[in-house]
């Protein structure tokens, strides 16, 4: 019998509910190899990817217990643009690296692939298919000011940095694409994953 797999990708705009919606994937048995924990690995103490922080930008973004201060990196990022730049030159192999060999290590079944950045980097190629998790920018704004404990302000700069809406749900242009309303009660979005994993499981 011939093993198969489906390589599912997942995005959304940052406190869309990605993280939600790919744990509840995973209660069903799909395979989540997520970009946003891969990210902190790569800067775990004594990595080459914190090493190579700390050069650029100091001792300063180091905690006391030798972690990433990532508030104060995020702070750096949203600076300038070049900063951005500069932090993404030396992360974004490093991730891309360790989400390869996760996803070569995975032979069978449905595998989610969380990136939060699909649509800005173009890294669609690699997959069958995507999942966008979509909500109303008010919605965000509030959830991600709730969850950084930030102003308004500094929450709209950072849904600036990212993609569009629009953008994102273009991205059917390239993959076929599911999309996957975030904006009611978590019971809505239960009874909507559900019916997703099954659709997927179809596709086997």
């Amino acid at each position: 019998m011939v093993k198969k797999i489906l390589k599912v990708s997942l995005t959304g705009g940052i406190a869309s509910g990605k993280s939600l919606v790919s744990d509840l994937l995973g209660i069903y048995g799909c395979h989540i190899i997520d970009l946003d924990v891969i990210s902190r690995e790569v800067v775990l103490p004594g990595t080459e990817g914190l090493n190579e922080l700390i050069e650029v930008f100091g001792d300063s973004i180091v905690l006391p217990n030798g972690m990433l201060n990532r508030k104060h990196l995020r702070d750096e990022l949203y600076k300038k643009g070049r900063n951005r730049a500069l932090i993404e030159k030396i992360l974004h192999p490093k991730i891309l690296h360790k989400m390869n060999a996760a996803m070569n290590s995975c032979q069978e079944g449905i595998m989610i692939v969380v990136i939060p950045l699909l649509v800005e980097k173009k890294l669609w190629e690699p997959f069958d298919r995507a999942i966008v998790v979509d909500c109303e920018i008010e919605n965000q704004l509030s959830r991600l000011m709730s969850r950084e404990k930030i102003s308004k302000e500094k929450a709209k700069i950072m849904l600036m940095a990212q993609a569009t809406r629009e953008e994102r749900l273009q991205l059917e242009n390239h993959l076929p694409t599911d999309i996957i309303e975030n904006n009611s009660k978590i019971s809505d979005l239960k009874i909507m994953v559900k019916e997703l994993n099954q659709k997927l499981l179809s596709l086997l």
